[in-house]
């Protein structure tokens, strides 16, 4: 097992100050093999033996082992893309088809079938649905949106910034579900909201990347992505996710579905422009 899958598995078992060492690690997967138990418990602001113990608790032997797992990801991380200069361009659109394929393949073994039900059923139990997320992420929520929506759930957006995200997310009940669509950084950024909205009784569900479960301030119901080590697929694999949820809906709701499908031809029947 690698080093990113020995600290994803664990990471529910960190403490706070762990969680900086393996944040620490993770932004800096270059460098970090290089690094002195004492250098990186510096880097941290933690005692050397708090870095040995969170080498041991992520499955290790002692900081030692950790370093040699960190120097074996950063090989391959190195021999990949040593292959991927060396192929030259015409081989670029390949090399990033398989990286996504690498990622979505791991998916089902990240993302156990049960955690996605548990999601399910939190949709389904909602008075309404509010989907957030901006930036690189627009598209994809606007696809979970349209997806949902036909299915016949209620569906909102939020795709706004500082007081008008704060206006729209101050309206979410607490018999809603807040959806949040987020990379590692941007969660980071709005997690102190989130847990606001969640404390009144709303459920959360985050579609987020692996590197999010290290920094704490996580919902009920998070869908963590993997990166490959050349870190691409994550919205890719989000999008994988939506029509998973997507699916896992139509099939508990199949009976509403076919009524909003009905509905709509109805409604698009009775227009004098269909267009």
């Amino acid at each position: 097992m690698s080093f990113y899958d020995s600290l994803e598995t664990n990471t529910h078992s960190l403490t706070a100050a762990e969680r900086r060492i393996g944040s620490i690690l993770l932004s800096d997967r270059a460098g970090a093999p290089f690094l002195r138990a004492s250098e990186l418990a510096q880097k941290a602001g933690v005692h050397e033996s708090t870095v040995v113990r969170f080498a041991q608790k992520i499955g290790y032997a002692g900081y030692i082992e950790m370093r040699a797992a960190l120097r074996d990801d950063s090989r391959d991380t190195m021999d990949r893309t040593i292959a991927m200069r060396a192929e030259g361009e015409k081989f670029s659109l390949a090399v990033v088809i398989n990286s996504q394929i690498e990622v979505l393949r791991s998916l089902p073994e990240k993302i156990p079938q049960e955690r996605i039900d548990s999601v399910v059923l939190a949709l389904m139990d909602a008075r309404r649905v509010h989907v957030m997320g901006h930036g690189l992420l627009l598209p994809t929520v606007e696809f979970l949106r349209a997806k949902l929506s036909a299915t016949g759930l209620h569906i909102d957006v939020i795709t706004q910034t500082g007081r008008e995200r704060a206006q729209r997310l101050a309206a979410v009940g607490a018999d809603d579900l807040l959806v949040v669509l987020a990379f590692s950084e941007e969660y980071h950024r709005v997690s102190e909201q989130v847990k606001l909205i969640e404390r009144q009784g709303t459920s959360i569900v985050l579609l987020t990347e692996e590197d999010t479960l290290l920094g704490g301030n996580l919902p009920e119901h998070v869908l963590a992505i993997p990166r490959d080590r050349a870190r691409h697929g994550v919205i890719v694999s989000m999008t994988a996710l939506c029509y998973a949820l997507n699916y896992s809906v139509l099939l508990k709701r199949s009976d509403d579905s076919r009524h909003t499908r009905d509905r709509v031809q109805e409604l698009l029947d009775a227009a004098s422009d269909p267009i």
